[in-house]
């Protein structure tokens, strides 16, 4: 695998490991979840790979099939809190090259302009809405529950 040479997701993981990420959401066997910053979309979430890779087919095969489980299984937690219309996945690493998977639940009240869009084409201003820290905090704990129910390795309390 390859060194995580000045990786902002590799920091974000060790500030999760430190208990330091106030929207960390749950630890899998291969990924670590989050509550992204873009509430716009709520329910968006962010899995970040355990390993520091920057493809998926650089992972050994049997970790690259439990990782797409893990993100399976926490976009069907999410839709059973948030109840979307379609999800978007995207896998990108452009400006950071370590597997992580963006999870955006899409609804149908979004404008029909952007709705058929992809999210990044909704101004940043728009997309990155935070929410109230008691929603925010309402949110992670409903979908820790969901994810506990589909993964019975989770761990959504730090020690």
């Amino acid at each position: 695998m390859s060194e995580p040479s000045q990786c902002g997701i590799c920091a974000a993981i060790e500030r999760i490991r430190a208990g330091k990420f106030p929207d960390f959401i749950a630890e899998l066997d291969h990924s670590y979840v989050i509550l992204g910053d873009a509430q716009f979309y709520r329910g968006y979430c962010i899995l970040f790979a355990k390993h520091h890779e920057r493809e998926l087919f650089l992972l050994p095969r049997i970790e690259a099939l439990a990782l797409t489980d893990e993100l399976c299984s926490v976009a069907e937690a999410i839709n059973a809190v948030v109840h979307p219309l379609k999800f978007n996945y995207e896998c990108l690493g452009n400006s950071e090259p370590h597997i992580h998977w963006h999870v955006f639940p899409r609804y149908q009240s979004e404008d029909e302009d952007l709705r058929v869009a992809p999210v990044w084409l909704r101004p940043k201003n728009d997309r990155m809405r935070s929410l109230a820290d008691d929603d925010r905090r309402a949110l992670i704990a409903s979908l820790r529950s969901e994810i506990a129910k589909r993964i019975a390795a989770a761990r959504i309390a730090r020690d």
